[in-house]
């Protein structure tokens, strides 16, 4: 039976465009939504609903609720809360403003939108039967494996984990099953569409300048297509019985082995050696 999906951050290449693309392709009615109709276009190309969404705007979160609520009868089987910002640079220099930004789209932006979108699952779920609706929260093995220079975004993301646990028992008697994305490298533009990283001229990092500004520290990381990842991470939304966490990216392999043996010890002196800190020890 076709489903219902609403998926955010549907931008040009990324993963919720992908993700939007294969549920389409599988027959699914799908509203892609980004924060622009420039950016979703070519999703309304392929005949798929698009609409604009600001997850950090309350009156746009209400006023998508209310379009996708007029076009399906009030129900909505599947939400994906995909939009996200990438922000890299050492934690010592991090405009506060910035972070701020980060955890404002990556963290609220999932709230704010869940709790609309809330009524619209639960009424889809009573009308599934023996189906749940869900709620999947794109989230990132960053939080496992905490990569320097990046410590505001692995802080959103393990944010975005804590929040879905929570919702995960909170929201069972209602009968919507939340889901998290464990989210290895996938080739996508969110690193591009990052701000620049840039070191001020007094950082305590001057001496691996190169290294954090080129963002070496990506470098040898096995990216998979975000049209790969679509195809596994949809296949595992439309199983009968959906497990709680869904690993599918480059990585996922190492993030999942350190998140059963916890080997903290052994990755930090890795982040170090990795990330060239032993060059600013004083």
């Amino acid at each position: 039976m076709p489903r219902t999906v609403l998926i955010t951050g549907c931008g040009p290449a990324g993963i919720g465009a992908a993700l939007a693309t294969e549920f389409h392709l599988r027959g699914h009615r799908v509203f892609a939504s980004g924060l622009s109709e420039n950016l979703v276009g070519h999703l309304g190309e392929l005949g798929i609903a698009t609409l604009v969404l600001d997850v950090t705007s309350g009156s746009s979160i209400e006023a998508a609720a209310a379009h996708v609520a007029k076009a399906t009868g009030g129900k909505l089987d599947i939400l994906i809360n995909n939009a996200g910002l990438m922000h890299v640079m050492p934690f010592a220099d991090t405009d506060v403003d910035a972070a701020r930004r980060v955890l404002e789209v990556n963290v609220l932006g999932a709230f704010a939108v869940t709790k609309a979108f809330l009524p619209l699952l639960m009424a889809a779920a009573d009308a599934q039967g023996d189906h749940c609706s869900l709620v999947v929260n794109v989230g990132s093995v960053n939080e496992v494996l905490r990569p320097c220079f990046f410590s505001i975004y692995n802080a959103s993301k393990a944010a975005v984990e804590a929040l879905g646990a929570t919702l995960r028992t909170e929201l069972a008697p209602l009968r919507v099953h939340v889901v998290t994305l464990k989210t290895g490298s996938v080739r996508t533009p969110l690193f591009d569409n990052a701000p620049p990283t840039k070191l001020p001229a007094d950082s305590l990092y001057q001496p691996v300048r190169s290294y954090v500004e080129g963002r070496h520290m990506l470098d040898g990381a096995q990216f998979m297509s975000p049209q790969e990842y679509a195809n596994k991470v949809v296949g595992e939304l439309l199983r009968p019985s959906v497990k709680h966490v869904i690993w599918a990216g480059g990585l996922i392999t190492l993030a999942w082995f350190l998140s059963w043996f916890g080997w903290e010890g052994m990755l930090d002196m890795a982040q170090i050696k990795r990330n060239q800190l032993d060059k600013i020890r004083k």
